[in-house]
């Protein structure tokens, strides 16, 4: 379990989008909810309070040799088929490849693996992360690497539900329904509010969804009963966590 932290924080759940980053706050003193899409991930920490809690699905701690014991960890948990929404991010090496061919060829240079397609194209919001939690400081200690499908199986679990990750995809109706219904529980109409204001052109329904998603393990990170991938922080070769929390 995590220390607990500041219970009136102010709490973020972050998702890349198409155009930036889609951000669910909640408000540390008046729980009030909004939603925002910003460009930059270091000009989310430029506005928030010293103390804020950021959660962010994002991959954060670059191992050295393509393997992080978090994925491992979070795969085993989520079982078939949502094990394949947890892929390994690439040696910091292969973020400034200008294409995929050089990013394969850095990274097998680096710990002699290629690199997955997803990978590649969230590189540059893998390298916005990773320049911030190594540059900013204090920044490590408020900034926590959140899988939304871990927090989707977790928030099921609480009603009674199987330990396992959702078996239905996020991009098929029923998926999306029940992720859906779930964070309603949560967050009542403040989820529809978020849906409904979305512009197409800079964040997808799935964006929004997860986003809320990482903001209820903010909420968990906050009040000390989240837990981690694993228990004992590893760190990558900067000295940055390597852990998935939930």
């Amino acid at each position: 379990m995590n220390d607990k932290l500041d219970q009136h924080a102010d709490l973020f759940g972050v998702d890349g989008c198409k155009a930036g980053w889609f951000v669910a706050k909640q408000c540390g003193r008046s729980g009030t909810i909004a939603t925002d899409v910003i460009a930059r991930f270091a000009d989310l920490l430029d506005w928030t309070r010293a103390n804020a809690i950021v959660a962010v699905d994002m991959p954060i701690g670059l191992s050295s040799n393509g393997t992080r014991t978090c994925d491992t960890l979070a795969r085993k948990m989520l079982g078939r088929p949502r094990a394949s929404s947890v892929f390994s991010p690439p040696a910091r090496a292969a973020l400034a490849a200008s294409d995929y061919e050089e990013a394969c060829a850095l990274n097998h240079a680096a710990c002699a693996k290629r690199i997955s397609i997803q990978a590649f194209h969230i590189r540059n919001k893998i390298a916005e992360v990773d320049d911030v939690v190594r540059t900013r400081a204090g920044a490590a200690a408020r900034v926590f690497e959140v899988h939304p499908e871990l927090s989707f199986m977790h928030l099921r679990m609480e009603e009674g539900g199987p330990s396992h990750g959702l078996r239905e995809s996020k991009a098929h109706a029923p998926g999306f329904a029940l992720r859906h219904a779930l964070l309603v529980q949560c967050f009542g109409s403040a989820i529809d509010t978020a849906l409904a204001a979305r512009k197409s052109a800079q964040a997808s329904r799935d964006d929004v969804l997860d986003a809320f998603a990482v903001l209820w393990s903010a909420r968990r990170i906050a009040s000390g009963k989240a837990f981690r991938l694993p228990e004992a922080i590893e760190h990558d070769a900067a000295g940055v966590p390597m852990t998935i929390h939930c």
